[in-house]
């Protein structure tokens, strides 16, 4: 932002005019500094061009300027200058830039509404009402109807960060209006199962759209009826326990169980690694390939047992 001073206790601020103690000191030794790295023959500054890619393709993901500084510390200003075709750069501030992660998380101003829309079309495939999703997300309905027409191509990193919060709360159970799901069959959006959380708010993403929708069965246990053998409907809680099931304890790849579940062999495996993430965050055992061979199958002696003892 113009005119913005940069904070005190910085050689910026001292250039500036203020000359407080904090300021004076910080210029006294930004000063030094520069003397040691010029007798050591270390640069300053570099070429302005990685660190004006990496600013375009912040820009590009939605980043106001302002948020840019937020993120990395480098004024709003430093950063226009970059995209205004300025040569060179501090090589202080080109660490500051190149280390904000394209997908960082802002925490002020507006964010693209990108993975807002996908994730409330995904809870309208999973059958939820609209209303239930405003409550969650403490938006309004007519907010939530917006979203999922598309209608906004931004919105308020709170109104985000209530989206996540509703995305999390409703995408492991199914909902009960037929409406909403069946308005999501009809425009092709896809359910939570075909994202990757970690790739859902990228507009290159794309989803695994012959992840199935929720479906439904009457009875219990209906995973482990269908893991003896019966036929039946698998919703997505119990097609989530079948791939866990055969991930952990059979030998069979992600591209078979992918084709027992009508499922593509990355939907499988991203279900097998969000299972593992989050059983890690909530401090649980993680599960693992528990791959048996007999030991007719390995072919070893009793000499080679007893070496192995």
């Amino acid at each position: 932002m113009p005119g913005t001073l940069p904070p005190h206790g910085t050689s910026s601020r001292y250039a500036r005019g203020c000359r407080g103690e904090a300021c004076t000191k910080a210029a006294s030794r930004a000063d030094l500094q520069r003397k040691v790295d010029r007798a050591a023959g270390k640069p300053r500054t570099v070429s302005a061009g990685p660190a004006a890619e990496h600013v375009r393709k912040l820009v590009a993901q939605g980043l106001s300027y302002m948020q840019i500084e937020r993120a990395c510390g480098v004024s709003p200003a430093a950063v226009a200058r970059l995209l205004n075709g300025q040569k060179r750069i501090f090589l202080e501030n080109e660490k500051k830039i190149l280390a904000v992660p394209l997908s960082v998380r802002v925490d002020l101003g507006d964010v693209p509404a990108c993975g807002a829309v996908r994730r409330v079309r995904a809870l309208y495939a999973l059958g939820h009402f609209n209303l239930q999703i405003a409550a969650a997300a403490g938006m309004s309905r007519d907010a939530i109807g917006h979203l999922a027409a598309g209608r906004y191509q931004t919105l308020k990193v709170k109104a985000d960060d209530g989206i996540r919060a509703a995305y999390d709360q409703l995408s492991m159970q199914a909902g009960s209006s037929w409406k909403t799901r069946k308005l999501a069959e009809e425009r092709g959006w896809a359910p939570p199962l075909a994202w990757d959380d970690d790739t859902i708010d990228d507009p290159a993403a794309v989803p695994q759209l012959d992840a199935p929708q929720a479906g439904f069965t009457e009875g219990d246990d209906v995973a482990n009826r269908f893991l003896m053998g019966e036929s039946v409907v698998l919703d997505r809680e119990a097609r989530r326990a079948v791939i866990c099931h055969l991930m952990e304890w059979s030998t069979e790849t992600p591209e078979e169980i992918g084709s027992r579940l009508e499922m593509s062999e990355g939907a499988v495996s991203q279900v097998w690694v969000r299972v593992k993430r989050e059983a890690r965050i909530a401090g649980q055992p993680v599960p693992w390939r528990r791959v048996y061979v007999s030991l007719s199958e390995m072919n070893l002696t009793k000499d080679d047992l007893r070496s192995a003892a």
